[in-house]
Formats: structure tokens, sequence, C-alpha cells
């Protein structure tokens, strides 16, 4: 490949680049406005406590799946090992939400 094929290979890949920068950055822009600092703070009150909820509804569809497995008898299925650390989480947290010790 000539000098001068390679040079223009390496110009178009950087305007590509160049382009594709700049639409996410665009895109980004559009996903973002200005409000009062006042409003952003009940804003940003409300988005806590709805994410709180997403994750309070998704606890208690655990729970429901956890009892109503303990009512269908124990089926196993395959599962990636968890590392030691990992492990010891997960026994925290099942204690916690689940009250059982795994």
């Amino acid at each position: 490949m000539s000098p001068i094929a390679k040079c223009m290979r390496v110009d178009q890949e950087e305007t590509k680049t160049a382009t594709r920068i700049d639409r996410q950055a665009t895109e980004a822009s559009n996903q973002l406005e200005y409000m009062p600092l006042q409003e952003s703070i009940v804003w940003k009150a409300w988005a806590g406590w709805e994410e709180g909820m997403r994750l309070a509804h998704r606890q208690w569809e655990i729970g429901e799946a956890a009892v109503r497995m303990q009512t269908t008898g124990e089926q196993l299925t395959l599962v990636l090992k968890l590392g030691e650390g990992e492990k010891e989480r997960y026994r925290a947290w099942r204690r916690c939400y689940i009250g059982a010790v795994g």
C-alpha cells in the first residue's frame, strides 16, 4: 500500500471517529435540560424514591418466588460458581432477605 493510500485510510478513520463522537455528544446533550436548583432537589428526591420502589418490588418478587419454590420441591439449575468473597456476601444477603442460611 502506498503512503498516500495509508494516509487517506487514516484520514477516513479519523473522520468516522470524529463523526461518531459528534453524534454521541449530540445525543447526550439532547437528554439534558436546565432546571431551577430547588426543582432539581425535588426531582432527585423523586428519582431516589422511584428507584427505591423498583428495588422494593424486585425484592418482593424474589421473596415470593422463594416461597413458591419451597412449596413445589427442590429443582436444580446450572449457575456460575461464586468466588469466596461473593459466597460470603450472598449468605449475608440471603439471611437478611430470605431468612435462611444457604
